[in-house]
């Protein structure tokens, strides 16, 4: 077992993020080490700190790998519910792994898709800060009502989108009373940086 495959497994069985840094404590060895050895199996010693640390089997998880799909989770990335959030760090900081039932059901691209998270209030009630998203990047095509990653001005939000013919899109927050909606008009040259990175396949969050 390698220390990527270590945050796989302890994701997978305690829902929630994990980073390098959270192993480094747990082996009390530093982030940087961890870097360093994350391509290599890990002792059983190591094995077992990780397993007493984060309360978790890796035997019971490794069972069920064969029945599951691993999605990048990129903990640095943020799609804004209000006024945008720059991304700062794009790189992978783990992997989620889920059913491949489940992937079916959600119909996402196996290879193509990732989890990253809200910030804000604009998508209140539906979405709430802090919500794990899981975007497929593969759909870029617009359904009216669909929730989509968008990129504005190198920023990512988490919003509505409806399509209005010819070449207009309307950018909606759930939140109405708080934020107005506004509107690309692709008719027109746009004197900004807009891109659909994916749909918002799934949302959820750990009990508050």
């Amino acid at each position: 077992m390698k220390v990527s495959d270590a945050i796989t497994a302890i994701i997978a069985q305690k829902g929630k993020n994990i980073t390098q840094k959270d192993i480094g404590e747990a082996l009390g060895v530093s982030k940087q080490y961890v870097g360093q050895i994350k391509e290599k199996p890990l002792t059983d010693e190591q094995i077992k700190k990780l397993e007493n640390a984060f309360q978790v089997n890796f035997t019971i998880v490794n069972k069920k790998q064969s029945d599951c799909i691993n999605i990048p989770v990129r903990a640095g990335v943020h799609a804004s519910m209000g006024y945008g959030v720059t991304v700062y760090d794009e790189k992978p900081t783990g992997t989620y792994a889920i059913s491949r039932k489940l992937a079916n059901d959600l119909g996402i691209s196996l290879n193509a898709s990732e989890i990253i998270f809200a910030s804000g209030d604009s998508m209140l009630p539906t979405i709430e800060g802090g919500d794990s998203l899981l975007v497929d990047l593969n759909k870029k095509e617009i359904y009216d009502g669909k929730i989509y990653c968008v990129r504005i001005d190198g920023q990512l939000y988490a919003k509505r989108l409806q399509k209005i013919p010819p070449s207009t899109v309307k950018v909606i927050s759930d939140n109405s009373n708080k934020y107005d909606p506004f509107y690309v008009d692709f008719s027109k040259t746009i004197d900004y940086d807009f891109e659909v990175i994916g749909e918002i396949r799934w949302w959820g969050r750990v009990a508050r």
